[in-house]
């Protein structure tokens, strides 16, 4: 067998297939073999509809659901227990009349018999009771209709009364709680720290899951790895001893009942400076461990066009902040526009130049060079930041 040949017959095993279904070369001595003979492309066919072509670019009749979310939620430090409920409102821009509906209980991958657990657990991992769902209403006008969902796993299914025709839109009502897992569990973890725990809280709400025109309904069980979200708008509330800080996803608006005259000026200060602002500081952290505030506090935040919202809340939090180099935004529609802040939070344990003491400068170098490099002003400024 010659060289080129031998060659020829080593890759195409490697790649598992047969040798003697390609043509063997007949080659003068010294002549090159020609990859593009030997190794010629397969012509795949490209499906295209009206929806989309086979490479995934949108079709003239594209379409995509949409998941609008209005949330409330408290946080229990005793019992690491969270208690929510949410109004959801599920717009069918779907060709397709949809007889149930899908969700994702993405707290329920902790459960000691979920396919999560059977898959990665080690043995003997700590394991929670999941996401514990306390009612799941239809709302329709004044109308109200609870039904009993079917759970499997991480999925939830509801079945409707009638079909969602297309262009129609659903309106529901879920409470549910479950207890956080402990100090890691992926995207949701409480971490311990010198004045507090610290909560890290994602995929904390019953979630859409995801109709489209490639599969239908998206109902792989979560293991853990990435999701698939329709986008929609969020209103989100958390509740928390009054001693916390809250810091989430999206805009702050409801500042003047959270924060202390001190922060807010701050605050205000940081959407006018481009060095950080420390809006919270240790001496914060500390009279509130010291002396805790009596009660409780509700976060509220607002994010339109997301697919998803996190957050994280503690007493212990440091805050700074400093203005971005973009137009100004309203926080939510109603409320005037203002500037948009690069922020950080940490821990005491965190402060320190090789730390986290120039986070909030690395976040607006990154926003900067990624969303306006071409703009003059984001020029200027990465031409004189020091990283």
């Amino acid at each position: 067998m010659s060289a080129p040949y031998a060659m020829r017959f080593c890759y195409l095993m490697a790649c598992g297939m047969f040798a003697s279904l390609l043509p063997r070369p007949v080659l003068a001595q010294g002549v090159v073999p020609d990859p593009n003979q030997i190794f010629s492309p397969v012509t795949m066919p490209t499906p295209v509809s009206a929806y989309r072509s086979g490479d995934g670019t949108p079709g003239p009749m594209a379409w995509k659901n949409q998941a609008d979310y209005r949330i409330a939620v408290t946080l229990d430090p005793t019992t690491h227990e969270l208690t929510g409920e949410e109004t959801l409102t599920y717009h069918n821009n779907s060709p397709s009349s949809l007889p149930v509906l899908w969700m994702q209980l993405d707290q329920n991958m902790y459960r000691a018999d979920s396919r999560r657990a059977a898959l990665s657990g080690p043995a003997g991992a700590p394991h929670t009771d999941g996401m514990q769902i306390g009612s799941v209403t239809l709302m329709e006008g004044t109308a109200t209709h609870e039904v009993t969902p079917l759970i499997s796993d991480t999925r939830m299914q509801i079945t409707l009364p009638h079909p969602l025709a297309p262009g129609g839109m659903q309106v529901l009502r879920v409470r549910w709680h479950y207890t956080m897992p402990g100090a890691w569990g992926g995207r949701t973890a409480v971490s311990p720290s010198k004045n507090g725990d610290i909560y890290e809280i994602a995929q904390f709400y019953p979630r859409m899951a995801v109709f489209d025109d490639v599969r239908g309904w998206d109902t792989l069980p979560y293991v853990g790895d990435e999701f698939y979200l329709d986008y929609g708008s969020f209103d989100y509330a958390v509740t928390v001893p009054a001693s916390f800080l809250v810091v989430g996803s999206g805009a702050l608006v409801n500042p003047a009942q959270v924060l202390s005259a001190a922060q807010q000026q701050r605050l205000a200060q940081a959407r006018r400076s481009g060095t950080r602002v420390m809006i919270r500081d240790q001496a914060d952290v500390e009279a509130a461990v010291r002396t805790p505030p009596a009660g409780s506090r509700t976060w509220r935040f607002h994010m339109d066009n997301t697919r998803d919202v996190a957050f994280v809340a503690s007493p212990a939090l440091l805050w700074d902040a400093a203005k971005l180099d973009l137009p100004p935004m309203a926080p939510a529609p109603g409320m005037k526009p203002e500037a948009r802040l690069g922020m950080s939070v940490y821990p005491v344990e965190g402060v320190g130049p090789q730390a986290w003491d120039r986070s909030t400068e690395y976040v607006r170098h990154t926003i900067a060079y990624f969303f306006c490099g071409c703009r003059p002003l984001c020029k200027s400024f990465l031409t004189h930041i020091d990283v």
